[in-house]
């Protein structure tokens, strides 16, 4: 199903191309997936575990909180780019949304949080809605990769990791400034 998106589309995905890509026939897939959206469904699960190790590798990578973070935010991109379909598929681009939260989708929350909280102890900053600036950094992620991936930024992927980038060291300043400026 991956391969033919990649090539064709998600539009394109059907049961029967499927079985044809691998040599198996129609009604022996629809023992392992009642339709199209089953199929979706398992890939959206497993762009989501993928995207978690990806996420706890980069957390392992450094002690340094900050670089820790930007590390992740590289490991988000990274995914992204090098799995487009499944991104698609965990994000609804251009592929039916699925409403389904698979638990490796609060996990990859989860590590976020979890690395911006280490990030804010060390640094003595004090952000009020950690769940919001979580929302606040997958979005900027999400927002330029999406932008990337439908060729609308100016530079193409280069530039928009060099935006990413400044955006998230300036994030850091701000929400340090305001710590100092709210004491």
């Amino acid at each position: 199903a991956r391969e033919i998106a990649r090539q064709e589309g998600w539009q394109s995905v059907t049961i029967r191309k499927v079985a044809e890509r691998i040599e198996y026939s129609p009604p022996t897939i629809y023992e392992y997936f009642e339709n199209k959206e089953d199929i979706l469904l398992e890939l959206l699960r497993e762009g989501f575990r993928q995207l978690s190790a990806a996420l706890r590798t980069a957390w392992e990578s450094t002690e340094d909180p900050e670089q820790r973070l930007m590390n992740m935010v590289e490991a988000y991109w990274q995914f992204a780019m090098s799995q487009p379909e499944l991104y698609q598929v965990m994000t609804g681009l251009g592929v039916p949304y699925c409403s389904e939260k698979p638990p490796a989708a609060r996990e990859s929350f989860d590590i976020t949080q979890e690395a911006l909280l280490d990030w804010m102890q060390t640094m003595g900053v004090d952000i009020p809605d950690v769940q919001g600036a979580v929302e606040l950094i997958r979005s900027l992620v999400h927002g330029l990769i999406s932008l990337t991936m439908a060729d609308r930024i100016h530079g193409g992927e280069a530039r928009a990791k060099q935006l990413l980038q400044r955006a998230m060291r300036d994030m850091f300043v701000a929400w340090r400034f305001e710590a100092r400026r709210v004491r």
